[in-house]
């Protein structure tokens, strides 16, 4: 057993756990509206499933003296109820809750031990929000990828020394159970630990995003975020969003951005500012094959400008490497537009 961890006797028999106050540094972006507790899990197994039990998990939240920290450990596989009844209580006292993917693996795994453990009730859960989701609508572009470790490197500026590979923390529990100890198994508990306090930064700096107040957004990162606002049902935030992506003159990402905006005007039946607008960034429009289709579909469906439309359609094919994977879409549009010119003159 780690010599951090403490025993706590529950209604379920022993469980271990570590508990401690970080300071969490100079804050990033806005708190929340609402705590969020911040919660990730290690587990034997990297695919889910009912085989697949939850060792480790880690929770931590904001309070007055900095970052409260609490992590949970499966001694031996027996005293599952025992750390699933701790991590219930934990939840219970969370206002809100924050995962990496956990709406997708932490989360129903949880319920799925806690179904099998045969707790009592179900498996207490606030109102949950998934960075992961978050993070790909907002910094998808910016991003190699988004796991964790790339966000920590490149958003939060963090790069994590003698980390444990995610891939090897199962085998890691699976040697401490056969051999009694593993020399690794500090580390993938702190491997655990820091997973929650990197989430409880990366939420700040989405929320600083989300508000428009990051000062190293540029076009691409504001198209991303009026997107983003559209979808949540943010229209106001989302158009003014967008118009900031315009304004900024930057290729691909602003010409986007004025044709999102041109089809929302016409949608509204502004088709007249819908066009004013079109025409004060034309010769801003990149030849390039992503804004020809966004450019054919607002003035085919839109603004029902069928000449006009198979015109942009047959300017980005003209351009266009045969070895594109682009050329396929675009052919296919021209040759329906065509069919279309034929019928309707």
């Amino acid at each position: 057993m780690p010599p951090e961890f403490e025993a706590v006797e529950t209604s379920h028999g022993t469980a271990w756990r570590f508990a401690d106050v970080l300071a969490p540094g100079r804050p990033r972006g806005p708190a929340p509206a609402v705590p969020h507790a911040y919660l990730d899990t290690e587990t034997t197994g990297l695919s889910g499933g009912a085989g697949t039990q939850v060792f480790a998990v880690a929770i931590c939240r904001p309070c007055p003296a900095g970052l409260e920290l609490v992590q949970f450990f499966l001694a031996d596989p027996a005293g599952e109820p025992a750390l699933l009844a701790l991590v219930g209580e934990e939840l219970e006292r969370a206002e809100a809750l924050a995962t990496y993917n956990g709406s997708r693996f932490d989360l129903p795994l949880l319920r799925t031990r806690w179904v099998m453990a045969r707790m009592p009730g179900e498996l207490p859960l606030p109102a949950h929000a998934d960075l992961l989701t978050l993070t790909r609508s907002l910094l998808r572009q910016r991003l190699e990828s988004c796991t964790l470790r790339v966000v920590e490197e490149h958003v939060l500026g963090f790069e994590r020394e003698r980390d444990l590979a995610g891939a090897l923390v199962p085998q890691v529990y699976f040697s401490y159970l056969r051999h009694g100890w593993s020399p690794m198994l500090p580390m993938a508990l702190e491997h655990n630990r820091q997973d929650v306090v990197s989430l409880y930064h990366l939420h700040q700096r989405l929320l600083l995003r989300l508000a428009g107040d990051d000062p190293r957004m540029d076009a691409p990162d504001w198209l991303a975020l009026g997107r983003h606002l559209l979808r949540t049902g943010r229209r106001a935030d989302g158009w003014r969003a967008l118009r900031n992506a315009v304004e900024l003159a930057e290729g691909t990402s602003s010409a986007l951005a004025a044709l999102l905006l041109a089809r929302g005007l016409t949608r509204r039946g502004r088709q007249g500012a819908a066009e004013r607008l079109l025409r004060s960034v034309r010769g801003q429009m990149p030849v390039e094959p992503r804004v020809a289709v966004a450019r054919a579909r607002l003035l085919e469906w839109s603004l029902g400008d069928l000449a006009a439309a198979r015109a942009v359609v047959a300017g980005a094919l003209a351009g266009l490497p045969s070895e594109s994977p682009y050329r396929t879409d675009l052919e296919w549009r021209l040759a329906r537009l065509d069919v279309k010119l034929r019928r309707h003159p």
